[in-house]
């Protein structure tokens, strides 16, 4: 048995998509595309709550991509940390704007009309907890994954998503609570 057989089958890098994600056998770009598309425009979408811009920031995880495609290893991974950091650029230009408009009185015509309870308590919850919280439940990732894809020790994505769940128990009438394990 040759040694490059064990090894297909080892856990992707620091930073990648988890296990079962991602396009490993893809081999070109537009393959890459294909596969990836809607899962990194999910992740996209749940971040920023908005379908237009996940496309846009989406899109702009792949030009990002192909600028790079021969350089990079891991394609997924190297998607998904680019989604997350646009994602949390465009939140960090988002609340600054929404902070600005506030203090000039103008409202905001971009505000959902109806959000379920869950999904506004989410969007309520500061970007860090949010981001580990979508991260860790919708992406399926584990706590070092997302640790490599935002930049934080193990630790603090423990903390957020301890904190993050805290703040969404509170926020949330009891009998929503049964599905929020640790």
């Amino acid at each position: 048995m040759r040694t490059s057989d064990t090894t297909a089958t080892s856990s992707p890098a620091p930073g990648g998509p988890p296990p079962g994600r991602g396009a490993p056998a893809a081999r070109t770009f537009d393959e890459v595309y294909r596969s990836q598309r809607l899962e990194v425009i999910r992740l996209a979408f749940l971040l920023v709550r908005s379908h237009a811009t996940a496309e846009e920031l989406a899109h702009d995880a792949f030009l990002r991509l192909h600028a790079h495609f021969d350089e990079v290893e891991n394609p997924g991974g190297f998607l998904h940390t680019a989604v997350v950091r646009l994602c949390l650029t465009w939140l960090s230009r988002e609340s600054k704007q929404r902070e600005l408009l506030t203090r000039v009185d103008v409202v905001s015509s971009f505000e959902p009309t109806a959000i379920d309870e869950m999904w506004a308590a989410l969007g309520l919850l500061p970007i860090e907890r949010r981001t580990v919280l979508v991260l860790r439940y919708y992406a399926d990732m584990s706590h070092a994954d997302i640790a490599a894809l935002v930049g934080c020790p193990v630790g603090t994505v423990r903390t957020r998503l301890h904190r993050g769940l805290a703040d969404l128990r509170r926020a949330l009438p009891a009998e929503r609570h049964e599905g929020m394990d640790r």
